[in-house]
Order: C-alpha cells, then structure tokens, then sequence
C-alpha cells in the first residue's frame, strides 16, 4: 500500500508539472486546499491536496518520509489499518488548516505522514511493555522538532501538520497492531478499509471528471469564461463586434455569467449598436468579475487554462 500511496504522489506530481506548473492557479485546478472554495461546496480538497506538492524538494522529503514511516505503519498494523490511518489523518490535518489557515493555499501529504508517527508514538505508550515501545519513543523527537520547526517558519502549514498528528495518536491508542483475532473485528476492518477506498475514489471522481466534477472543472470553466467574454467585449469596444457564433461558445459557471451571455446574444441580434445595452453588459461582467476575484481572492485569474 505505501508503494500505491508513493505512485499516487508523483501522478499528481507529474500532472502538476505537464498541465502548467507550480503556479497557485495551476495547483488549485488540481485540488489545492483553500478556504473560499471548500467553503463554497469543493470538500474534496481537503483529501486531494495531500496528493500534491508544490515543488520537487516539497516531494521529496515528503515521499521520503512516507517511505521510511509508511512501511514502519504498515509493517506495525497491516495494510488496511494503515490506509485508514493515512487517509483520516491527512483529512484532519486539513481540515485543522482549513480552519485555522482559512485563506492559505496548502499542498502535500505532510499532515497524513505526522499521523502515521503520531499513531506509532501513542501505540509505543500503549504497548509499553514491548518493543513497540522503544520504536514509538524514537519519532518522539522527529515529531517535536519538525512542529517546532513550523512553529516558526510562515511558509510551513504547521496546522497540518498538528491535526495529522494529534488525530494520528488518537488512531494509534485506538487501533490494536497486527490481525484483530476476533471474526467480527477482522470483518469490520476489512468493511472500513473499502469504505475508505471507495470514498477516495468519490472524491476524486466528482472532482476530477466532467458533468461530475465540481472542482477543477469549475475553475477551468470560470478562467475560460474570463478570458473569453474579456476577449469579446474588447472586440465590441474597438467597433468589432465578435459573430453571434464566438458568443454561443462561451461556456457560462454559473447565473450571472449566464445572464452575461444571454445579453451579448441581444446585443448581437440588435446590430451591435446599443450603447445602453453595452454598457449594461459591461457593468454585469465587472461586477461578475469582482465578486469571481473575492471568492477566489484574486489567485484564480493568475494564468490562463
């Protein structure tokens, strides 16, 4: 499983890089944490952020660590517990940020990696009459220094990082390692890891793929749907005006980018002459534009699809 979770990383890694790059517009198309659009409806960005990374070194460290605590988990807990134990722990320490870092935009899987050394920390107090607990007191340290680390570094999303591991020990004081001897426990381990795989897979599906996704098919529709209509108001100002064609592309987001089109169509149909009717369409997308830049402070205009 540590070596699925590993791939998933640098797929989305490589996406990132192929689709545009580091840029913040870039990173939240593919599923950025950040406050005004979770809070807006796109709750999948509080799963799929961990899947990202802002940079090579960001990867790197992170998939280190993934790599040299995930089998440690996996090895303690068996594959499922430890899935359960990744995913749970990078949702809380997003939702932590989310909470506390409203308006910051955050990537990357550091929140679910401090779950998995939070859960091996408190299962180490738990199980301290065996060698559990020896392997649990040695994260201690790595935990304490890297929270302290964030503590004083703005660029670092320490809240992530103290939701994943405050959750992570909740899990590991819960969470017994090794095979559950009891029937019912083993089949209710088995049903929690799909319901997990299965919500993963929900998430991505309705943000990912069109007529069901609400994310990054969103931001794409409203980037595209800027430009564009910028592009055929210009036209009409210069004493151009665009056909009735380039109009009916236009790919409206939402009701006030609809009403937009709806006014250009008119405008068209009437010659492409009244004055009051321009200005009118003009006042609605400034305004359309102007609330767009509020919800997504700005960053969702940075570069064009």
């Amino acid at each position: 499983m540590v070596n699925y979770l590993i791939a998933s990383n640098i797929i989305f890694f490589l996406a990132t890089i192929f689709s545009g790059g580091f840029t913040l517009s870039n990173l939240l198309r593919w599923g950025a944490k950040f406050g005004p659009l979770i809070a807006n409806g796109e709750w999948q960005r509080l799963l799929i952020c961990i899947f990202l990374h802002g940079n090579l070194w960001h990867l790197f460290f992170n998939l280190y660590a993934l790599y040299y605590l995930g089998r440690m988990a996996e090895e303690i807990y068996g594959y499922r517990k430890f899935f359960g134990i990744y995913i749970v722990s990078g949702l809380s320490g997003s939702i932590l940020s989310y909470l506390l870092n409203y308006s910051q935009i955050g990537v990357g899987a550091s929140g679910a990696i401090f779950g998995l050394a939070g859960a091996i920390f408190a299962s180490g107090l738990k199980y301290r009459h065996t060698s559990l607990h020896q392997v649990g007191m040695n994260l201690l340290p790595f935990i304490l220094i890297n929270l302290l680390i964030g503590a004083f570094s703005p660029a670092i999303d320490n809240a992530a990082h103290l939701g994943g591991v405050l959750s992570g020990m909740l899990l590991g004081w819960i969470v017994s390692p090794g095979a559950s001897w009891i029937r019912w426990k083993r089949t209710l381990e088995e049903v929690l890891y799909w319901v997990t795989i299965a919500f993963v897979v929900f998430a991505m599906l309705t943000f990912f793929v069109p007529n069901l996704a609400s994310g990054k098919a969103s931001i794409d529709k409203i980037v595209t749907f800027h430009n564009e209509a910028q592009k055929i108001l210009l036209k009409i100002e210069l004493g151009f005006p665009p056909s009735p064609l380039e109009v009916e592309k236009l790919s409206p987001p939402d009701r006030k980018a609809r009403e937009i089109k709806e006014l250009l169509l008119t405008f068209l149909e009437e010659g492409g002459k009244n004055s009051v009717l321009q200005r009118e369409i003009e006042e609605k997308f400034l305004s359309w534009r102007e609330e767009i830049l509020d919800k997504y402070q700005g960053i969702i205009l940075e570069k064009s699809p």
